[in-house]
């Protein structure tokens, strides 16, 4: 999903409890995460030294902000789960004050020394660039505000109805697979035990920190015998095992009709070519990414156009099964050669079942 479709999701879409409460629990660790790095990577890239002279309060402003708003975001999701009218609430606030927080960031970086001179040289591309970034966030949380707004509310019901619709586990569906951790594997499978969003934090975040720490020890010069080799297993290793098989080309011995290498996006998450790849097999497609593979059969799957325009940005794959985005963007050249062998595929395997 690309910016303009989590806009439009957020505008015009049906509120779903789940999905909200899925996304307020994303954010609430993302802010958790952020808090902690933040506040060592002040230290150990000496951000209160040149080039940068932030603050020097900095990393205690930063890590408790962000730490009380990751605990606001965790508590809305909680919240929206259970229904309750307090949980979309403070999910509103909680979003309001994150955007509140990006707005203070840009205000920080240009009371720096470097910007402040850019300001002086180049004032009308400073304010450009400003309000493309604050804009960038500041639409979907307008949208998203909204959206948490039309959720629904128990406010009359019993305890114990909002027990039984928070409780009840999710029904089992005939014929999954499970995987070493004996989760659900029918359409998802990863080695990690958390998602894309996670995944791809800590897959920049720790060969980053592991960098800076030699770096910090070793001084200046081991960062040309460090880099390279951590940037090409970063670069690689996703790429790599995007080529392995997959749980779901063995479960039913597949029969794969074509698979294709390229980019796409799923929510904010945005990978250019070559991080992702599809498989079309006779019953369904396969997209793989940033060691997630996501697994959508014909039948549970949305429709595809037959033409997809040049500024559609690819093919758009909608599903609304577990553990898999719901909205996934696949492109590359050759969009409606991929949609036409999609649709055909689809097309005699919806006949013949």
């Amino acid at each position: 999903m690309g910016y303009f479709d989590l806009v439009r999701a957020l505008r015009d879409g049906s509120p779903d409890v789940m999905k909200a409460a899925k996304a307020m629990k994303i954010l609430g660790w993302i802010c958790l995460f952020a808090a902690v790095w933040n506040y060592v990577l002040y230290y150990l890239g000496n951000f209160g030294k040149e080039p940068f002279h932030l603050p020097p309060d900095y990393p205690y402003v930063a890590l408790i902000s962000l730490l009380i708003l990751g605990v606001l975001f965790l508590l809305a999701a909680h919240g929206v789960t259970a229904m309750e009218p307090w949980g979309r609430q403070m999910g509103q606030f909680a979003v309001a004050l994150l955007i509140g927080m990006i707005i203070c960031s840009v205000m920080i970086m240009f009371s720096m020394k470097e910007f402040l001179q850019l300001w002086e040289d180049a004032r009308a591309f400073v304010i450009i660039f400003s309000l493309i970034v604050v804009a960038q966030f500041a639409i979907p949380a307008y949208f998203g505000m909204r959206y948490l707004g039309r959720l629904p509310v128990q406010e009359d019901g019993s305890a114990r109805q909002r027990a039984v619709y928070r409780e009840t586990p999710a029904v089992q569906e005939e014929g999954s697979v499970k995987d070493r951790f004996g989760r659900d594997i029918k359409y998802r499978d990863s080695p990690m035990r958390f998602g894309i969003y996670v995944t791809a934090l800590l897959w920049i975040a720790v060969p980053l920190f592991i960098i800076m720490m030699i770096v910090k020890l070793r001084g200046p010069e081991a960062m040309a015998m460090t880099f390279p080799p951590v940037f090409i297993v970063m670069f690689f290793s996703p790429i790599i095992y995007n080529r392995f098989r997959s749980p779901f080309e063995t479960e039913r011995e597949r029969i794969l009709v074509a698979s294709y290498t390229g980019g796409g996006s799923i929510f904010l998450f945005n990978g250019s070519w070559p991080f992702f790849r599809l498989l079309v097999y006779k019953d369904g497609v396969e997209i793989r990414i940033m060691f997630q593979r996501y697994c959508i059969p014909y039948d549970k799957m949305g429709d595809i156009p037959d033409k997809i325009g040049f500024f559609s940005g690819g093919i758009l794959f909608k599903s609304n099964l577990s553990g898999v985005p719901s909205n996934i963007r696949f492109y590359k050249l050759g969009m409606n050669k991929i949609a036409k062998v999609i649709n055909e595929t689809r097309a005699e395997y919806l006949i013949k079942k």
